[in-house]
């Protein structure tokens, strides 16, 4: 090691850290993990319906998109994050989360790539050399995109999300999040997005101090399930159920004749039909009640004058 540090180095490496030095930041990493590893099936659960939702979502931009499923999910540090989702990568910021908390929605630099050029018809190649921004179409596309997902974000979260998401901001480097302090913890997951042979990453990132907040409303799958019946909520069934619309057809008039009539008529020809008085009113094609043909307020009317009998045996 003394080849590869010089004395003072060597004497800071051995003195260690100052217990009373103010600037350490108190993190308790084993609290926050296992904190964390209660909560993973409930995260997994959220992310697993995200991925099935992304996927389908994402194919109606680029077919050929395979597969999304869940990586990992862990915590890590602001400045884990810049080394994880170096520039240029596309990051939404997305507002719905209490404590005004933000989802962090991340395509990492290549899958970006992939998705535009398969996007405007390319093979998927990857991009060759170093850049700090997205094109002016690539941002587009993202922009696009994730417009496009706030839904899927808001039915995967909707124990916690109250409001409708909305994307708050769009960059393309890490660096330019004001959002998220150096010593805020994040609660990361990583998605694997199959796009033909290639793999790339999609991240969603969202603040520990806002999965902490309302991690009594996220859906726990180990406790069962309470039971949704209640008065309120029957009546709630019920009323929404005689409100629902349905189509009440009045058949004035049928008649039954042999295909090869049917065949011969010709313009002129005249059917013969039982009297346009009688009518049938039917839902649902089934029949419902019977009726007389006529008029009321200057209006074409039915009045009604009985029950079909399914109706009859139903009541």
């Amino acid at each position: 090691m003394s080849d590869i540090l010089d004395p003072e180095e060597l004497e800071a490496l051995m003195a260690g850290e100052d217990e009373n030095d103010p600037s350490r930041a108190k993190y308790n990493l084993a609290r926050q993990d296992y904190a964390i590893q209660r909560l993973i099936p409930a995260l997994s659960l959220i992310q697993s319906q995200f991925a099935t939702a992304t996927r389908d979502r994402m194919r109606e931009f680029v077919s050929s998109v395979d597969a999304v499923r869940v990586d990992k999910i862990t915590v890590m540090k602001f400045d884990e994050m810049l080394n994880t989702l170096p520039a240029p990568c596309s990051i939404s910021v997305v507002r719905g989360l209490p404590m005004n908390a933000n989802i962090l929605l991340a395509f990492e630099s290549d899958l970006v790539f992939q998705m535009v050029d398969r996007y405007f018809g390319g093979s998927g190649s990857l991009q060759k050399g170093q850049r700090e921004q997205l094109s002016v179409s690539e941002f587009s596309f993202m922009e696009m995109l994730n417009a496009a997902l706030l839904s899927d974000i808001g039915t995967a979260w909707k124990s916690v999300i109250k409001t409708e998401p909305s994307i708050a901001a769009q960059v393309s480097d890490p660096r330019m999040l004001d959002s998220i302090g150096e010593a805020d913890s994040l609660v990361a997951t990583r998605f694997i997005v199959n796009v033909g042979e290639f793999s790339g990453g999609l991240w969603s990132i969202v603040p520990w101090s806002a999965i902490d907040a309302v991690r009594d409303s996220l859906s726990d799958p180990a406790k069962p399930a309470t039971k949704a019946s209640s008065a309120d909520w029957r009546e709630r069934l019920r009323e929404g159920l005689e409100m629902a619309p349905i189509e009440l057809v009045a058949i004035l008039a049928q008649t039954r004749m042999s295909l090869k009539r049917v065949s011969l008529l010709k313009v002129g020809d005249i059917i013969d039909i039982p009297s346009a008085e009688d009518v049938v009113l039917m839902i649902d094609d089934t029949p419902f009640m019977y009726g007389r043909f006529g008029s009321n307020d200057e209006k074409l009317a039915v009045r009604l004058t009985g029950r079909s009998e399914t109706n009859r045996h139903q009541h």
